[in-house]
């Protein structure tokens, strides 16, 4: 898998509402997660909820890889946008956020082993 369709899976999955499949399928166990407005640094299966907090409020979740860094055969780094609209009827606005994403090859298939997240969309350039 390359690192293109490791991001599609992601989305997909992230998509699906599962977070406890998202962090089996795309998180590396001793994965580390922190950003903007969260009070520490949250570590491996504490990520699950986490992530099913972050997935009731971005059920239309889109995900593009704005820059990717290829660090070795097994290591890169990606700045990924992540986008959702409000669920349907809920009023709000398109909720968006960026990250720098470490990924680490687990087989064949690339996990996340850090992400650091912060509000907002990247200019257009």
């Amino acid at each position: 898998m390359n690192l293109n369709d490791a991001i599609e899976t992601l989305q997909t999955l992230c998509r699906n509402g599962d977070a406890q499949a998202v962090y089996e399928e795309m998180f590396a166990e001793e994965a580390a997660v922190s950003g903007e407005g969260a009070p520490g640094i949250t570590v491996g299966c504490d990520l699950v909820s986490a992530l099913t907090e972050m997935l009731q409020v971005t059920p239309y979740l889109s995900i593009r890889a704005v820059r990717t860094t290829q660090l070795g055969d097994d290591s890169a780094v990606t700045w990924l946008e992540w986008s959702s609209p409000p669920a349907e009827g809920e009023p709000g606005e398109t909720i968006k956020f960026r990250s720098l994403t470490a990924w680490r090859k687990r087989g064949e298939a690339w996990v996340i082993a850090a992400d650091m997240y912060g509000l907002g969309a990247f200019d257009e350039a």
